[in-house]
Formats: structure tokens, sequence, C-alpha cells
């Protein structure tokens, strides 16, 4: 698995992974990501732009969430990577919601445009509410995270890139029983990282390997 997978190998890869994981180890009956039998319209905030790439995630993928269904809560797929890190695909339909606190701050009611954020990023996810966005304005559409209310720093040089780092992710935590963590220690075991560390590195480059390490509390 390589960062010249294309978007379309990288996804189909991570949602089968994800999948699979889920099966054995996930915390949300009915709860995931799942691969339409056709490409499928979807409706989305026409504020907001997406990339090809986002086109093709949402024409082919539903963020299935059971729980969401005729409430008013966030409609999202959860991710599960270990014993610990959950991740929160939103359904396009709910990417609006998003954007508040990032790209539209103030009142819930009537939000204004935040003067610091860019609107070509969307947040497409988040974990622990920190955000994933997606660069919507650049070639392949770059993954960035930010954390703890931090600048944005570059997780992934393409969606694709992301989607095969987060296979290598669970692929690892997979090969652990789900068990990344040391029970005595609640520390990442060391196994786990000398596993993914190489791949990630050689995908995504040192700098944004840290990044996403970092933002998924699985180095400091």
């Amino acid at each position: 698995m390589t960062h010249q997978m294309t978007l379309e190998q990288a996804a189909s890869a991570f949602v089968q992974q994800h999948r699979e994981y889920n099966t054995a180890y996930g915390l949300f009956k009915g709860n995931g990501i799942v691969p339409y039998n056709q490409q499928t319209s979807f409706e989305v905030d026409e504020r907001i732009p997406l990339s090809p790439e986002l086109e093709y995630w949402y024409n082919h993928y539903e963020m299935v969430d059971p729980q969401a269904v005729g409430t008013l809560r966030l409609q999202h797929a959860a991710v599960l990577i270990g014993d610990g890190i959950l991740l929160s695909f939103a359904a396009p339909a709910h990417l609006h919601r998003l954007q508040l606190g990032h790209r539209w701050i103030g009142d819930a009611e009537m939000p204004s445009e935040s003067e610091d954020w860019k609107p070509e990023h969307v947040v497409i996810a988040s974990y622990n509410d920190d955000p994933i966005i997606a660069d919507t304005s650049a070639k392949g559409t770059p993954i960035y995270v930010s954390f703890e209310g931090g600048d944005a720093v570059l997780a992934a040089p393409s969606l694709a890139a992301f989607f095969v780092a987060l296979t290598i992710l669970i692929e690892a935590a997979t090969a652990l029983s789900g068990e990344i963590q040391d029970e005595d220690t609640y520390e990442v075991k060391a196994e786990y990282m000398d596993h993914i560390v190489p791949k990630l590195n050689a995908l995504l480059g040192e700098q944004a390997t840290h990044h996403l390490l970092v933002y998924l509390s699985l180095q400091w």
C-alpha cells in the first residue's frame, strides 16, 4: 500500500478495513461507512466548497448513523482505531454543523464568517472535537489537522494518502486485537508504533506523520 494508490483504491481499502475492524471491535451497532451500490447524489450546504475528491467520496460512500435517524443530532460515522481513537466523519448534509466554531463563529442562529478561517478549508471529520480539514482549493485535497485550538498543520498531502494512512493505523491495531495501549501504563505499545511509523513516514513524510500522530495522541 503506497501513496501511489488512486483515491478510488485508497477509499475502498480504508472502508473495507474499517468495516472489518468495526465488525470485530466496533462500539456502535450499525454505525459506519458503507459504499453505495452505485454513484449516488447527496445534499450539502451550498456555501461549502467541495473538491473533486470530496465529491467522489460523498458520491460513493454513505455515513450510516442509525441513532441519528429522526433526531436533530449530527449524523456521523464513527471510525474506531485501537482502544482509544474514535474519529467522527460527518454525513455531507451535516457538514455545515462541523464548520461552526471554525469558518462560522458567534451566534449559532446567525453566525458570521471568521476572518481567520480560509473558506476553502472544510472540516470533514473530528477527533475529540478537534477538526480534520480538507483543503478544497488544492490538487488532491490535502488534509490538515488542528488540535487544542492550534494552527492547522498538514497531516496528509491528499485525501487518498489520508485514507491510506488510516488504513495503516487500523491494520496495525487489528494485528494487536485492537489493544494498542499497555493496560498498566496506558501508553501506546512500542510494537504498534514500530509498525506504523516507518510506513507513515514513507507515505506522508516525517513532518506530516508527526502532525498526524500528535493529533491522534499517539505521539507527543
